[in-house]
């Protein structure tokens, strides 16, 4: 048996004729799409396995179909896709693959990296949250001390006396509150560490919030030493 077929392979026609190979040949032989395949191999150079032919839009997948299952006869055109064997740019695939490889493991450590600097970058801002949040605690002795000293709990030689080391004690914690800001202002957070990003905004915000307080509180002692001079 056998079947005149136009194999069409890009711009190029093959007029080939398939056939059932000598060692298949009996009385039961039937031309299957393996055979047109092989047939299609010898014509372009284009390997079985890189073949892919289509037959009135359909595809000839299965290799143990024949072709008269799949609707070919005499003369019918046969379109194939698929490049023929090429060692040079196979061997260039596997090189880019190697590459591909290589710089998909390298994002994954850089992957792992980022997470443990987002890691470093939290603790950073936590323990300067921690850090203002103990001025703040200093910030609210000091302002009780100097409600008490307004209010006339403490005798005016007293009050002059710890004067002086309010304001002190109110510039320490001024200091304290701009070094932070220093540091946070010198951190440099990932574009894409979000999180991280929001938490250095809040603890600015506290801060500014704090020195804002400082203010305050160094106003209200100068005025208290103004007042117990006269």
């Amino acid at each position: 048996a056998s079947m005149k077929i136009t194999l069409v392979h890009g711009s190029q026609k093959h007029n080939i004729d398939v056939c059932v190979p000598e060692d298949e040949v009996n009385s039961a032989s039937a031309l299957r799409v393996e055979h047109l395949a092989l047939v299609a191999w010898k014509a372009t150079g284009v390997p079985v396995q890189n073949q892919r032919l289509i037959y009135k839009g359909k595809s000839l997948k299965d290799p143990e179909k024949t072709l008269e299952e799949m609707g070919l006869k005499d003369g019918v055109k046969v379109m194939m896709i698929g490049k023929k064997h090429n060692p040079e740019e196979e061997a260039e695939l596997r090189s880019l693959e190697e590459v591909d490889r290589a710089q998909e493991e390298v994002e994954k450590k850089l992957a792992v990296i980022s997470d443990e600097l987002e890691g470093m970058e939290q603790g950073f801002l936590e323990e300067v949250d921690r850090a203002q949040e103990e001025v703040e605690k200093k910030l609210a002795v000091i302002s009780d001390e100097l409600e008490g000293m307004e209010k006339g709990f403490l005798e005016e030689a007293l009050v002059t006396e710890a004067l002086p080391k309010l304001e002190r004690r109110i510039g320490m914690s001024t200091e304290e509150l701009m070094k932070m800001l220093e540091k946070l202002d010198s951190t440099i957070i990932q574009e894409d560490h979000n999180d991280a990003k929001k938490k250095r905004k809040s603890v600015v915000q506290r801060i500014q919030v704090l020195l804002d307080r400082c203010d305050n509180l160094l106003t209200r002692t100068r005025q208290l030493k103004t007042k117990s001079t006269l």
